[in-house]
């Protein structure tokens, strides 16, 4: 993880944590095969600390209204990815994702997604009105907001508005927005006109002769 703080994370290799441990590097054979497996194991860890972050987010909360529980667990997702952006990466790079054994086992993103889910389940219960046809598709929406405006504010780090402030701002604010106005507008179904296609024009018919 100190690494990971310190480096992008294609630099990680076996050799550089050896180092760090202060051992050989044959040594960490006997834990890891190959680099791949043990970054895989750490990005699963990175995946239960950004749960546990976003779980005792909610703790100092005044107001324990589900909007807020769910507004201060997005904060907390994006303060850590504002903080430890190569530990971020970790999550979503597919080369070191772990392919689960059996559907028994726990997720890789479980963690944060069922955080989510469970506030979104609790303004639901309050009669609220999700951004979604259901609770699921309601927290892949918010999962996607944070995660695409995190992405962007990674790629122009230098910009004001991809601080960790404004990242976290305007997530609550989206929130907000999408959260209060739901449901309210009912979109008309998108109707397309199909194309005309001119046709060749027709040949021009050549008058019959008449006869003498």
């Amino acid at each position: 993880m100190r690494l990971l703080d310190r480096n992008p994370l294609n630099e990680l290799s076996l050799r550089m944590v050896a180092r760090e441990a202060g051992v050989a590097a044959p040594s960490l054979y006997a834990h890891f095969p190959d680099a791949k497996t043990m970054i895989s194991e750490v990005g699963r860890e990175c995946w239960r600390q950004l749960g546990e972050v976003m779980a005792h987010s909610t703790q100092a909360l005044e107001q324990p209204k589900a909007l807020n529980e769910l507004k201060s667990k997005m904060a907390a997702y994006v303060g850590y990815a504002m903080e430890r952006p190569s530990r971020y990466q970790l999550l979503f790079a597919p080369e070191h994702a772990i392919s689960e054994a059996s559907e028994t086992m726990t997720g890789l993103v479980q963690p944060a997604y069922r955080s989510v889910f469970a506030s979104i389940k609790h303004f639901a219960a309050e009669g609220g009105i999700l951004p979604g046809k259901d609770e699921v598709s309601a927290t892949l929406v918010v999962l996607s907001l944070a995660h695409g405006r995190i992405a962007l504010a990674h790629l122009a780090p230098w910009r004001a508005a991809n601080s960790a402030e404004g990242v976290t701002e305007f997530v609550a604010e989206t929130i907000d927005r999408l959260f209060a106005t739901a449901g309210t507008v009912t979109p008309a179904p998108l109707r397309l006109r199909p194309r005309k296609i001119a046709s060749a024009p027709a040949k021009a018919r050549r008058p019959a002769k008449r006869g003498n």
